[in-house]
Parts: structure tokens; C-alpha cells; sequence
């Protein structure tokens, strides 16, 4: 963390420096507004600075994305939009623009609109497993199909895998379908011991491990799986306790072990570190973390009128199991706990 502190304040020294010597340059009021939004999460005068470069240098896309990425933060999901559909236009070949109206449209159940802009990412970016992986996630959102994620990337070398995603993909796909002897066969065949799936960095794939021992009624395996996790989820926390992610992800942990206070102390704390007052999108994934937290733990009363206002919350979508779409609900072996429940059976069958 000290070596993050020293990085933080140098970037910032560098941006105030360049301001010094020349006051009009388009790209240092650009850094400092980065330096603004991402260090301190102040979005009003970041824009204030990334409204002085766009002036200085109209046709920087660059900037465009992190003002329209703000107009997201702050829940102004309409201006999010045109800014994104405006500045694709200054720079049409930017694939990073189009996966932006990827996570938009997503983020607010557009599926659509969603869906045609994969098509545009994957086009541009034929190689690129993000775009595969949004459009698989789009088609099992949207219309409860999980064919994309359980054969999209099954031909793909572990040694093609570095960070993990095509395993936690092929895991996904197999736990949607409830093949959970394939999802651990497929944890099994990988080498790594950390992939990308929970937001806040790699995690540990004892995490996953454990989910599937639960899922296959093992709860001897479960408890060393997550006891192992546990230990990486408490350390982060320790690393960086205003990081809400760390705390929901530990939560989400203790929930599965059946730490029920210590689960819900973790979640609430997440959403306390980042409501969605302060951040619309990041937020309403700490409240569906929350949520999974809930039921996990037995607390339905407190679950179900969460998950029925994220249901019309946008930002409340994800490629993880704490993603709340109808269809997210509907298949995820998670959220069983809750099926008896008259208000969540309405909940999952509505379209």
C-alpha cells in the first residue's frame, strides 16, 4: 500500500508539474483529471478538468470515455450514452468505446442494444476474449441461453490462459447448467491457483472450488476450498480496508462458510464504503453482493426486497454469480434458498 501511496503521489506531482510550465497543455490537465477521479473519486472536478482538455483538444477520445464513464458513476445513465454514441463517432475504430456501450446497455438490461454493440466489439476485435466472453454473458442475460459460455471457449489451452478467465468461463458455464462434476474437472485441468471473476483483483480459485464442493453437497471439501480463500479474502481486506470490493468479496466468503454475522458485517460494510449515492454503478454491485450475502445466510426477508429493487436498479449486472437478472436468478444454483418464496418465484418469472 505505502508503494501504492508513493505511485499516487507521484502521478499527481507529475500532472501539477506539467500544469506549471505550461498551463494550456491539453494532456496534463487530462492526467490531473485522472488523477482527481481515480485517487480521490471527486467526479466534479475531474469533469471540471476533463472539460478544460476537451477545450484545449477536441478530438481526444480519451477523454471522452472517462467523462462519459463519470456521467455512469453518477448515475446519469442517458448522458453515459449520447457521450459514449458521441465520442464513438470522433473515433469509430476504438473498440474500447464500443465495449463501453457493451457494459451500458448491460448494465441497464438493454439487451438489444447490448447485444448489437457485441457484434460491433467482436468485428472489431474478432480476437479478443472480452468480447466473446460480453456476448456469451448477453445471451445467457437476456435470453437464459448458456450454449455461448459452456462451448465458446472449452477448445482453449490452459497455457492460452493466463489471468484466468477462459477458466472461471468454462466453470460459469458448467455451474449455470448445474454440470457441477464438469465445473470441478474444470477447475481440476487448470494450473493456476488465482483467475479473474470477483471484482477487486484475482481470485483465489479455492473460492470457486469451494462453490462447487457446496453446489455437489460436499461440505468437508467446501470447508477447506473456502477456508483457503478465506485467508487470501482477510489479507486483501487488510491490505486496503476502504476497498469495498475486498470487504464484499470476504463476505461473500464467510456467507458460503455459514459465518452468517461476520458475512453480513462485511457486506454492509461494502456498501457503506461505496453506496450507490457515491457511485451508481460500482454501488449497486456492492448492494447485489449484499443480497447474495442475504441469502446465503437464511436472512430471505432481507433478501427478496433487496433483489426486487435491484432488479429495476441499473448497474446491477454482472459477469459473476452475484449478478441480478431475471435469468441470473432463474438458473443460479446460489440463489435456491429462495424458490419456496411466492414473491421471488413472481420476481423470476417475469421477462
Amino acid at each position: 500500500i505505502l508503494r501504492v501511496d508513493s505511485w499516487k503521489t507521484r502521478a499527481r506531482r507529475e500532472a501539477e508539474t506539467a500544469l506549471n510550465l505550461q498551463s494550456d497543455l491539453a494532456e496534463a490537465h487530462f492526467a490531473l483529471g485522472q488523477c482527481i477521479y481515480w485517487m480521490d473519486e471527486n467526479y466534479e472536478d475531474a469533469l471540471a478538468e476533463f472539460a478544460i482538455a476537451q477545450r484545449l483538444s477536441p478530438s481526444n477520445a480519451n477523454v471522452g470515455v472517462l467523462v462519459a464513464a463519470i456521467h455512469r458513476r453518477q448515475g446519469h445513465w442517458e448522458e453515459c450514452l449520447a457521450a459514449f454514441e458521441k465520442i464513438q463517432r470522433l473515433d469509430p475504430e476504438n473498440p474500447n468505446i464500443v465495449r463501453n456501450l457493451v457494459f451500458t446497455n448491460s448494465a441497464l438490461r438493454r439487451w438489444p442494444e447490448a447485444a448489437r454493440a457485441a457484434q460491433r466489439l467482436r468485428a472489431m476485435a474478432p480476437d479478443s476474449l472480452v468480447a466473446r466472453i460480453q456476448t456469451a454473458y448477453i445471451d445467457f442475460q437476456w435470453k437464459g441461453d448458456t450454449t455461448a459460455l459452456t462451448s465458446a471457449f472449452g477448445q482453449i489451452p490452459a497455457r492460452e490462459d493466463p489471468d484466468g478467465v477462459v477458466t472461471s468461463c468454462n466453470w460459469e458455464g458448467a455451474m449455470l447448467e448445474r454440470d457441477f462434476a464438469r465445473a470441478e474437472r474444470v477447475l481440476a485441468a487448470s494450473p493456476l491457483t488465482e483467475v479473474s471473476y470477483l471484482n477487486g483483483g484475482l481470485t483465489p480459485k479455492s473460492f470457486l472450488a469451494g462453490c462447487t464442493s457446496v453446489a455437489l453437497g460436499d461440505p468437508v471439501l467446501a470447508s477447506k476450498n473456502f477456508e483457503a480463500s478465506r485467508k487470501v479474502f482477510e489479507s486483501a481486506v487488510r491490505e486496503a480496508p476502504n476497498v469495498a470490493e475486498r470487504h464484499a468479496n470476504l463476505g461473500l466468503c464467510y456467507a458460503f462458510m455459514g459465518q452468517k454475522e461476520n458475512a453480513i458485517r462485511e457486506g454492509r460494510r461494502a456498501v457503506e464504503l461505496k453506496p450507490e449515492s457515491k457511485d451508481a454503478y460500482d454501488g449497486a454491485i456492492m448492494n447485489c453482493c449484499l443480497a447474495l450475502i442475504y441469502a446465503r445466510v437464511g436472512e430471505n426477508d432481507l433478501a427478496i426486497p433487496l433483489i426486487e429493487r435491484l432488479l429495476r436498479t441499473p448497474g446491477a449486472v454482472d459477469s459473476v454469480n452475484y449478478s441480478i437478472t431475471v435469468n441470473d436468478l432463474k438458473f443460479r444454483w446460489e440463489w435456491d434458498s429462495l424458490r419456496s418464496d411466492p414473491v421471488f418465484q413472481k420476481l423470476v418469472s417475469t421477462n
